[in-house]
């Protein structure tokens, strides 16, 4: 466990130990209970089936109102499949499929906000870091954080790592997540009643050698290091607001990145590092618009909307130009305009930006405690002959066309029983319970070959608050 875990964890347990009618605390249980139906991933090359699984993902928490400025908060979970599955959403305490049972710690962190603003504090320990659109950050992460939260202003400023996965099994990190130190912030602010405008940053730096030629690695090997800075803007009149949002939304932002890497490059069956490479990051841009309506008709609130993504590709060898994202985001957002977190991507597909033009048309329906949307995705490269990746599709391009696919997604969500407290803790999660059909499927385009079969994820999940 991370030092400034410990720390978040011992100032948390020993404010805990004040005594008890000093303390005000308040809790609740999170079970979710879900049955998922998918496909291998591969396009059918390998003639694999599908496989039904099952998991219990069970996150009870606590927090505490230590005083008038102290606060803390934690929370823990139970994971528990029948066989390899992956979940829903995309957090590093589940960093792929897995058919392990475990404990996870997700937060634990103290919150002083004893400052002259009411929306002002510093928050250290393991946090749930959020931007409202996913395609920034969205984990949870042992961090310091100092958060400004006003009805004008809203920004940020934290440092962060990622020193584990805090998993009773031992699955360790995703290889380019470790020994990386990120620096991130947000400045927002409304510039008149609805309409927001802000800027943010993330800067990354790997602390380590990648290794050299000759040198044998394994799958857990981390085979990149350098230094990477992503800066952006953004505008949008409160467009991630779910059923909250107003009847037309917008939404625009655009993404720079830049700095160096260096890469080993491994032979596919010694493991051994054949040749080191060096690249310089540049040129590297990304941008995202969307609109949306919502029809001015109370018993039949449908809204129509339609969204288009652009990444910067590279060509061939040289990848100065190709976008990435940090390493974590989800892509799970409200960009549908109800209040269900839904895949940016398609679910089936999971597609990370760089070299990728995604096109997107969408409806979707508010019914007080029903909502429904409908995706369509349309997938291209922007080069041939650069890399791209799907986090569900383990099956690369066969040709340099440039058409990837298209993706289909349904999910309707019937939400019951009351809003728990506290949900502005909660950014990640819907705070009701709920029963919820997710249905994907993403046919492969000319990129994957003429053979290629179509992939689905289909799941059946219930979450009950309590």
């Amino acid at each position: 466990m991370s030092k400034l875990s410990i720390t978040g964890c011992g100032v948390l347990m020993a404010l805990v130990a004040a005594p008890a009618t000093a303390v005000e605390t308040d809790y609740a249980l999170k079970t979710d209970i879900a049955v998922v139906d998918q496909t291998p991933g591969d396009f059918g090359r390998q003639d694999k089936n599908h496989s039904v699984q099952a998991y219990l993902d069970a996150t009870p928490w606590m927090r505490f109102q230590f005083n008038q400025h102290w606060s803390g908060f934690l929370r823990v979970r139970l994971f528990a499949p029948t066989g390899i599955v992956q979940t829903n959403a995309n957090d590093n305490n589940n960093v792929g499929p897995t058919n392990q049972a475990f404990l996870g710690l997700k937060e634990a962190w103290v919150d002083y906000a004893g400052f002259r603003y009411p929306g002002e504090s510093i928050r250290l320990g393991r946090q749930r870091v959020r931007q409202d659109d996913a395609m920034y950050i969205d984990q949870d992460v042992d961090s310091a954080r100092w958060i400004f939260k006003t009805t004008l202003v809203q920004s940020e400023l934290g440092v962060g790592r990622e020193f584990g996965t805090y998993r009773t099994d031992d699955v360790g990190l995703p290889p380019d997540q470790k020994h990386r130190l990120y620096v991130f912030g947000t400045l927002g602010g409304e510039w008149k009643a609805y309409q927001r405008i802000g800027v943010r940053m993330m800067y990354v730096h790997d602390d380590y050698n990648v290794p050299q030629p000759g040198q044998v690695t394994n799958v857990g090997t981390k085979l990149s290091a350098g230094n990477l800075l992503w800066v952006g803007a953004f505008l949008h009149n409160h467009y991630y607001d779910g059923a909250d949002a107003p009847p037309f939304a917008y939404n625009a932002s655009i993404n720079w990145l830049s700095g160096n890497q260096r890469t080993a490059l491994v032979d596919p069956l010694t493991r051994a590092v054949t040749d080191v490479t060096d690249r310089r990051v540049s040129h590297a841009w990304a941008a995202d618009v969307a609109v949306r309506y919502r029809l001015p008709v109370e018993k039949f609130p449908l809204q129509l909307g339609a969204a288009y993504v652009y990444s910067s590709g590279g060509h061939g060898n040289d990848l100065s130009s190709q976008y990435s994202q940090t390493g974590l985001q989800s892509n799970y957002s409200r960009f549908t305009g109800t209040d269900s977190l839904t895949q940016r991507f398609t679910d089936a597909y999971r597609a990370d930006l760089g070299n990728l033009k995604v096109a997107t048309a969408f409806a979707s329906m508010n019914m007080g405690q029903w909502n429904t949307s409908f995706i369509y995705n349309h997938f291209d490269r922007v080069h041939g002959d650069a890399p791209v990746y799907a986090e569900n599709i383990s099956a690369l391009p066969v040709n340099t066309t440039g058409s990837l696919g298209q993706g289909y997604d349904l999910v309707v969500t019937r939400f019951f029983g009351k809003k728990i407290a506290h949900t502005d803790l909660l950014s990640s999660d819907e705070p009701a319970s709920s029963v919820r059909f997710r249905g994907s499927v993403f046919k492969p385009g000319s990129a994957y070959g003429p053979n290629a079969r179509n992939e689905y994820r289909v799941s059946l999940e219930l979450v009950l608050w309590m």
